[in-house]
């Protein structure tokens, strides 16, 4: 299909792109994991929400539309940035813009964060993100940057008083407990207002889990309390970001998302939503085998359950099956392909877009009278 792309640019209009980014949100605010609840560590949350940025290298010929930012070896560049809920339950949103844009400047804070746990890596570090996130009443969890030194004003395992007052740089370098758990005065700045810049003062909460093998600290900023999460369940819970990263696996491998042989913005557009849509459905494949793996599981067995379906083996086995799928969806609709109109599509498709250039057998005609 791809080899064919260049030859129909066509039929790849801004108002395809429009109607595939559309419905690529429509799909996504519509699966929805009905009754579906977060037991154990985290019982206490509505949802779980990881947010990244993959980039996704592009045609030499759309630099001026995507400037790449080591234009040493990639010239054009876009991001993928990919707000996923676990559960579903919660606003997702998918976007596209330069490489050179931060992920922090997209990421849009709103109502829909009550009581929601957002996890971030460091390209979303920004304490007035985490502020407003805390202000409407959501949760998160970072990764600490090295940058941050701000003043300890609680310690809330051990009994270092000594710590409070310090700064948290300096802390690190001779303190030799397995886990700090501490409270964290920072000051960033607010947005100008009338030509004047204020600063605010804020607290959070820093966790760092010694790594014996390296003997350094695995650094995390949160604002949940130590009576919701200990420092090693904030460790845990922060490993579920591999779970966007398995999301951004699926695209690039099976969904064709990095390969894009054109330069024009609205073919390399609607590929990349179209393999977006490609991933929901596979996500909502998923939800339908595991529940009714659940639902066919005898009560009487006391074996862990496994999901039957493996992300990365079910987005392999879509990638297969997609033109059944595809017709299996086109009979849902009432539509029904003729054998007529696939030939007619074939013919069309076929069609050669150079005919006024030799044909090889002419070609070589041609050759065989020169050289005579």
């Amino acid at each position: 299909m791809l080899l064919g792309v260049s030859t129909i640019p066509k039929h790849f209009s801004s108002k395809l792109v429009e109607f595939l980014k559309r419905a690529c949100q429509r799909a996504l605010d519509q699966v929805v994991c009905e009754g579906e609840n977060f037991k154990g560590l985290l019982a206490d949350f509505k949802d779980l929400l990881v947010s990244d940025a993959t980039i996704l290298r592009l045609h030499d010929g759309l630099e001026n539309l995507y400037p790449a930012c080591r234009t040493n070896h990639t010239k054009a560049a876009c991001k993928l940035h990919l707000v996923y809920s676990v559960l579903g339950v919660s606003e997702q949103r998918v976007q596209l813009t330069g490489e050179r844009k931060k992920e922090s400047q997209v990421c849009i804070i709103k109502d829909w964060v009550k009581n929601c746990l957002l996890l971030f890596d460091l390209g979303y570090f920004k304490y007035a993100l985490f502020d407003r996130i805390d202000t409407l009443g959501g949760f998160f969890i970072s990764r600490l940057k090295t940058t941050c030194n701000g003043k300890i004003v609680t310690v809330y395992q051990g009994s270092e008083t000594g710590l409070i007052g310090e700064k948290l740089q300096y802390v690190l370098l001779f303190i030799r407990r397995g886990i700090l758990d501490v409270e964290v005065e920072v000051t960033y700045p607010k947005r100008k207002y009338k030509g004047k810049r204020s600063r605010v003062k804020k607290t959070f909460r820093v966790i760092g889990i010694k790594n014996p093998l390296t003997n350094t600290y695995h650094l995390y900023v949160t604002n949940i309390s130590p009576e919701v999460l200990s420092p090693q369940a904030i460790a845990r819970i922060y490993s579920i970001r591999w779970l966007i990263e398995l999301v951004f696996k699926q695209l690039k491998s099976f969904y064709h998302l990095e390969d894009f042989p054109s330069q024009n913005p609205n073919i390399v557009h609607a590929l990349i939503y179209s393999a977006i849509l490609t991933m929901i459905v596979s996500q909502t494949i998923e939800q339908v085998l595991r529940k009714g793996a659940e639902s066919e599981k005898d009560p009487s067995d006391n074996e862990t359950h496994k999901d039957v379906s493996p992300l990365l083996r079910l987005a392999a086995v879509v990638n297969t099956y997609c033109a059944q799928l595809l017709k299996a969806v086109l009979r849902c609709a009432g539509l029904k392909p003729t054998p007529q109109s696939l030939t007619d599509l074939i013919r069309k498709e076929a069609r050669d877009p150079n005919r006024r250039r030799p044909t090889l057998p002419e070609q070589l005609q041609l050759i065989a009278l020169a050289a005579a």
